[in-house]
């Protein structure tokens, strides 16, 4: 029985899909953004929001937000509120897109090995029929 060598590439292909796979799937379960224990199995609890003490009266610009000057801004744009809340975390949004990229990555690879194996198979009933043919050709 002689070994072909397209039997070899499939195998060595074969070794390294599989392996990224595996490390495909290990980074994608790694790159899921996770907060605390409790936040993770659900038992998170609101935190109790004490009263802010009542402001004075007499005192009506330090209840409004402060406005920046263009000074402050660095001469940029029009003045910003300094009460204003921030913009949304883009770190957690690209965790997130690192974790799909990943998983992603992972159902190509198992594409690309479910189609070799295919192949592979194809090939070894092709090879199977030949001898079958080439035995009932036989005198």
């Amino acid at each position: 029985m002689t070994s072909d060598p397209l039997d070899w590439i499939a195998r060595v292909v074969m070794l390294v899909l599989s392996g990224m796979v595996t490390l495909s799937l290990i980074g994608s379960i790694a790159a899921i953004p996770s907060g605390s224990i409790e936040t993770r199995m659900g038992l998170e609890t609101q935190p109790r929001i004490a009263k802010p003490p009542p402001l004075p009266e007499a005192e009506p610009e330090a209840a409004a937000p402060k406005m920046e000057s263009a000074e402050e801004t660095g001469g940029q744009g029009a003045p910003r509120a300094s009460g204003a809340s921030p913009a949304p975390a883009a770190g957690e949004a690209a965790r997130w897109l690192e974790a799909i990229t990943y998983a992603l990555l992972a159902l190509v690879g198992l594409a690309a090995l479910a189609s070799l194996m295919l192949w592979r198979g194809l090939r070894e009933r092709k090879r199977i029929a030949d001898a079958l043919e080439a035995l009932v050709a036989r005198p």
